[in-house]
């Protein structure tokens, strides 16, 4: 197990006492953990518990925990019946009855059983404590879920990094092979010049020239620092725990340090390949962003 992403679903469906329950957690990415639950009218008792669920397995994401109820109750609860409600109905049933001057059907007496409010169904009573413990193994399930999902996808984050990361060393190699050569394409150039305008030049200003050049387009110590950086970020990419801060960090170090040597370098290949590190660094920035 490496990193974590922080896009996944997780969903759990089970019986809470009486009830068939179902729960859906969803995660995108997110600078902090964000948490947001919605319960089912009366169930806000569980709230706290769902949020240190949450908190005790994911550090960063925003989450949105959903509980709801795929049964009523009914068949766990009472059957409560108005009586004196269906019996008023009945006696004005068998009233109009009269009136009319038709026989009443005590047969037909049970329509007003479907009455508004003549039955009404009570669900069996559920203590806070019994639907918070039931309810907090449904949330573990869903979460697993959840958390198995961010697995899978921090693992095709890791490997699309290690891509990036093994094409900007390539590009390091290249510009550390490349650096020497610019500086004598410098010297030649500036004796050509110096040839061409018929000056007459000693040696000694001429090496001074060029080791000023050299010193001014030196970028040993960027290379080192972004070499340290990759090193870091796949040692990084292997860690179990939430590195996601870190490697946005690391992200930011490597863009400051391939524009420096953007802004130091005379070379035309060595731009090129700068250029292209920016990119990949681009690349490695939106990947970060999307690391527990």
């Amino acid at each position: 197990m490496g990193i974590r992403s922080m896009t996944g679903f997780g969903r759990a469906e089970g019986r809470v006492g009486p009830y068939d329950v179902v729960i859906e957690v969803k995660s995108v990415n997110h600078r902090f953990l964000e948490v947001s639950v919605r319960l089912p009218r009366d169930w806000s008792f569980a709230e706290m518990m769902v949020r240190d669920r949450v908190k005790a397995r994911l550090h960063r994401g925003r989450l949105d925990v959903a509980v709801s109820l795929a049964g009523t109750g009914a068949e766990a609860g009472e059957v409560h019946v108005d009586w004196a409600l269906v019996d008023a109905l009945v006696e004005a049933d068998r009233a109009l009855c009269e009136k009319l001057g038709i026989p009443f059907d005590p047969r037909a007496a049970r329509q007003w059983l479907t009455f508004p409010g003549a039955v009404l169904v009570r669900p069996a009573a559920l203590s806070e404590e019994e639907a918070t413990s039931s309810l907090a193994g449904l949330v573990d399930a869903a979460l697993d879920r959840l958390v198995a999902m961010r697995e899978r996808e921090g693992d095709h984050l890791a490997r699309a990094c290690e891509g990036y990361l093994d094409e900007v060393e390539a590009r390091l190699r290249a510009i550390r092979e490349r650096a020497p050569a610019s500086v004598a394409a410098y010297r030649a150039a500036l004796m050509a010049r110096v040839s061409e305008l018929g000056l007459s030049v000693d040696d000694g200003r001429l090496a001074q020239e060029v080791a000023l050049f050299a010193d001014r387009v030196a970028i040993d110590e960027e290379l080192v620092r972004l070499e340290a950086h990759v090193r870091a970020m796949r040692g990084d990419l292997g860690r179990t725990e939430p590195v996601g801060r870190r490697l946005d960090f690391l992200v930011q170090e490597m863009h400051r340090e391939v524009n420096t040597i953007a802004a130091k370098s005379q070379d035309g290949e060595i731009s090129q390949h700068v250029v292209e590190m920016k990119a990949l660094v681009e690349k490695l920035r939106e990947q970060a962003q999307n690391v527990e």
